[in-house]
């Protein structure tokens, strides 16, 4: 018999990754085939209690917290992405590029203050002012206050140039001079220019320049070093480090959005409060318009592509199970609007946002955003400030009021659940 369409294998791109045997299972074991099948479509049978809900006002169902995935059973194995090494582990991805709290690839002007810290959401958050580095791949152009809560790197060939105070926490890495005001910019560990330095500039360790480098304005620092110097782009801004428009593609064709019950519009026009359930699994929507709250509850490892925009007004809150994780890819344009809340409160580091679109992901009316945001080829707008925890990686990145930003250490383990070796705090 052949399973219908929703039960059938996902793709290579988002094949899960093979989950251990369990004690009691092997080779030639479990339930006769006839059972098996049986138990799959009495498993889908039972998920489409859903259909028994009231309906929203938009004729959308809420998912029950019942429901289940045919194709995976408890957490489900952790959510594959297709790169251009083949399909790799999304919390992996996470790991490996986003070491920083803030990393925009291009240029940045700060017109207001920019505060980075870290805490770990598997414990009680307590906030340090270490390991929560900041990473530029153009220059920086401060006219408020930067201070990063460990590293800050500045790969363009401008360099920094500042108006007021900047302080690091670890070291500073300037890939070309660096102007400073008459205000005092302290660097806790060593500082790497390529090129004339001006201002006042307090290094606790090592200052390392090119020869012939100039110092001027009252530069301070444990020791000197004469050496060429290079900065690396901090992060990693390229196509080829995730395919998020061929996952979604992938999504919207084989997906288990019948297993449970959930029309790819459940949530194109929301009008009155949303609640969907979601087993482990990959479910795909056309699109998120939501001028009132959503609340998405995960059970397990999951993956919910949107073919278009999402646009949350009132609030949009994940409330993940322990141990569960989200991964939501979005084919269109990000707008969070109205203030309120985005993601997963107490969880940043298990809820992963991909952007697909270059268009302008906006976070409008000072909103507390908790996820981890990779928006590689998209300009991120907070004209009204930013309050995130978890880690922001954008094309470029537009803040218009003080922001602070809470780097969830947390991501750089995420990866061992598939074998992901954690990643070193930024030096």
């Amino acid at each position: 018999m052949t399973l219908p369409r929703p039960l059938r294998h996902l793709p290579r791109p988002l094949r899960h990754l093979p989950r251990p045997a369990q004690r009691g299972e092997g080779r030639g074991e479990g339930p006769p085939p006839l059972l098996a099948l049986l138990l799959i479509f009495a498993a889908a049978a039972c998920s489409r209690s859903i259909n028994l809900l009231p309906p929203y006002a938009d004729g959308s169902v809420a998912g029950d917290t019942s429901v289940i995935n045919p194709l995976c059973s408890g957490m489900g194995d952790p959510i594959q992405l297709p790169t251009a090494s083949g399909p790799t582990c999304a919390a992996a991805l996470a790991t490996r590029g986003h070491r920083f709290a803030l990393c925009s690839c291009d240029s940045v002007s700060a017109p207001a203050r920019i505060r980075t810290d870290s805490y770990d959401s598997r414990t009680t958050p307590a906030f340090e002012e270490t390991g929560a580095a900041i990473g530029f791949g153009g220059d920086l152009v401060a006219n408020a206050e930067v201070r990063a809560g460990g590293a800050l790197h500045v790969a363009g060939p401008g360099g920094i140039r500042t108006s007021t105070q900047l302080r690091t926490a670890g070291s500073l890495r300037v890939g070309g001079p660096a102007m400073l005001s008459d205000q005092n910019v302290d660097v806790a560990t060593d500082a790497f220019v390529n090129g004339n330095v001006s201002g006042r500039l307090r290094v606790s360790g090592t200052l390392h320049v090119p020869p012939g480098a100039q110092l001027t304005g009252g530069v301070e620092y444990a020791t000197l070093v004469n050496e060429a110097i290079a900065v690396s782009p901090p992060c990693d801004c390229s196509a080829d480090f995730v395919d998020v428009a061929d996952a979604i593609a992938a999504a919207a064709t084989t997906n288990a959005d019948d297993a449970i019950a959930l029309q790819p519009t459940a949530l194109a026009n929301v009008t009155t409060p949303a609640t969907i359930a979601l087993p482990c699994g990959v479910f795909y929507l056309v699109e998120i318009d939501a001028a009132a709250p959503v609340t998405l509850v995960v059970r397990g490892h999951t993956l919910l592509a949107i073919g278009g925009d999402v646009t949350a007004r009132a609030g949009f809150t994940v409330q993940l199970d322990p141990g569960a994780e989200l991964d939501l890819l979005v084919g269109g344009q990000l707008i969070v609007t109205g203030g309120g809340t985005f993601g997963a409160a107490g969880a940043a580091a298990r809820f992963r946002v991909w952007v697909a679109s270059p268009t302008t992901v906006l976070f409008d009316g000072a909103p507390t955003v908790s996820g981890v945001i990779h928006a590689a080829a998209a300009p991120v707008t907070a004209s009204s400030g930013l309050a995130l925890s978890g880690s922001l990686l954008a094309r470029s990145v537009a803040i218009g009021a003080d922001s602070d930003l809470h780097f969830d250490r947390a991501i750089r383990e995420a990866g061992t659940i598939c074998g992901e070796p954690a990643a070193a705090p930024v030096p």
